[in-house]
C-alpha cells in the first residue's frame, strides 16, 4: 500500500503529552481539513453501497489515509480477565481451540463484525463497572444472539464460558466514544476524557471537531445493532487498515479493539483481538457452562452454572457435572 502523503505520526505513544515538541502548524491534517472530511465523507457513504472488493478497498485506502494523520485512541491492555462465550449446540468441549478463535474450521467462518468471511479472530467480553450489565452475560449474548430471537428463541441453550488472563500488556484501538457506554464505565469514561482533552490542547477547534467525528463513527458502527454486510464491511476495512498501518508504518502492531456491546445496549465492553495476541498475550485458566432456559409464555431467559468450574492445563480441561437437559423436544419451564 502506497503512502498519500508524508506521515505525521511518530511510532506509537501512550499520550500525546509525551510530543515535547509538538507543534499545530506542524501537523498535516491542521492545513488539509477539507481532504479529511471528503476521506470520511466517502467511507460514510460506502456504507450504502454494494459489498464488493472494489469498495472494500477503496474503505481501506481512505481509513489508512486518515489515521496517518490521526492520533487514535490507544489503550494498554494490563493482566485483566477476559470472558469467552461459545454455544454448544449438544456437544461438549475439551480443549482451547474449541473455545478460542475457530482454528478448527476455518472454511465455516462468516463476515462478522471485524473479520472478513474465513478470517479468525478472537471476541471477548471485559468487565466494567455497570451494575446493570456483566461481561459473562455480554459474552453469552454476543456468540448466541439466538437468545433474542423474537421468532424462534431456542427453548434451552447450553454455553461453554472460558475465563481468560491477559499475561503481558499490549495496545489496542479504543472506540469507546458511546455516550450510554461511557455513562455506566467510569474506567473507559475517564481514560476517554482525557484523550479528549489532549485532543484540544493540539489541534485546532475544527480539527478536534473532524477527529471526534472520525472517532464517533467509528464507535457508533461498532456498537449498532443492525448486522447488515455494509457495516460489516466497513468495520473490516477498518480494523484491517489500521493493523497494516501500524505494524507495516510504524513498526508497532496493534492486534485489537475494544469498543462498546451492540447485544447489551452498547452498556458492555468487548475486545477483538488476532489469533497472534490470543496465543502471545492470553492465558485460559478455567472453563465453567451456563444454561438458557426460555420461561413459558415469554421471550425471557433464565440461566445458572450447569457444570463444575474446571481447570484447564495445557490447553486441555474435563467437563464434570454437567446434566444433559434431556430429549430435544422436552421444553424445560421455569
Amino acid at each position: 500500500m502506497k503512502e498519500d502523503e508524508k506521515n505525521d505520526m511518530p511510532v506509537f505513544v501512550k499520550k500525546l503529552s509525551e510530543l515535547n515538541s509538538f507543534h499545530k502548524e506542524g501537523w498535516w491534517i491542521e492545513n488539509n481539513l477539507n481532504v479529511m472530511r471528503e476521506k470520511l465523507a466517502l467511507v460514510e457513504s460506502l456504507v450504502y453501497r454494494p459489498v464488493t472488493n472494489k469498495n472494500f478497498n477503496t474503505a481501506i485506502r481512505a481509513i489508512h489515509f486518515m489515521v496517518d494523520k490521526i492520533p487514535l485512541m490507544i489503550n494498554y491492555m494490563d493482566p485483566v480477565m477476559i470472558v469467552r462465550a461459545r454455544p454448544n449446540y449438544g456437544e461438549l468441549f475439551s480443549e482451547q481451540a474449541d473455545i478460542s478463535y475457530n482454528s478448527k474450521n476455518p472454511e465455516k467462518i462468516s463476515a462478522g463484525r471485524f473479520n472478513r468471511p474465513l478470517e479468525p479472530l478472537f471476541y471477548g467480553a471485559l468487565a466494567v463497572d455497570n451494575p446493570k450489565t456483566d461481561n459473562v452475560l455480554a459474552s453469552t449474548l454476543e456468540c448466541c444472539k439466538e437468545l433474542q430471537d423474537d421468532e424462534r428463541p431456542p427453548a434451552v441453550q447450553d454455553i461453554t464460558i472460558g475465563r481468560w488472563f491477559v499475561t503481558q500488556s499490549f495496545p489496542v484501538v479504543n472506540l469507546c466514544f458511546d455516550e450510554k457506554h461511557l455513562a455506566g464505565n467510569k474506567g473507559i469514561k475517564d481514560a476517554t476524557e482525557m484523550y479528549l482533552s489532549e485532543l484540544k490542547t493540539f489541534f485546532s477547534n475544527e480539527t478536534y471537531k473532524f477527529i471526534l467525528q472520525f472517532m464517533k463513527f467509528f464507535s457508533e458502527l461498532s456498537c449498532s445493532i443492525d448486522e447488515s454486510k455494509n457495516y460489516y464491511y466497513i468495520l473490516n476495512a477498518f480494523f484491517f487498515a489500521i493493523r497494516y498501518y501500524y505494524a507495516h508504518t510504524r513498526n508497532t502492531p496493534i492486534p485489537g479493539i475494544i469498543y462498546p456491546s451492540a447485544m447489551t445496549g452498547a452498556q458492555g465492553l468487548n475486545i477483538v483481538l488476532v489469533p497472534q495476541a490470543v496465543d502471545r498475550f492470553l492465558y485460559l485458566d478455567l472453563v465453567v457452562m451456563y444454561r438458557f432456559v426460555l420461561v413459558k409464555s415469554t421471550k425471557q431467559y433464565v440461566a445458572d452454572i450447569c457444570s463444575n468450574f474446571v481447570p484447564v492445563k495445557n490447553k486441555k480441561f474435563t467437563i464434570t457435572g454437567f446434566h444433559p437437559s434431556g430429549d430435544k423436544n422436552r421444553v424445560f419451564y421455569y
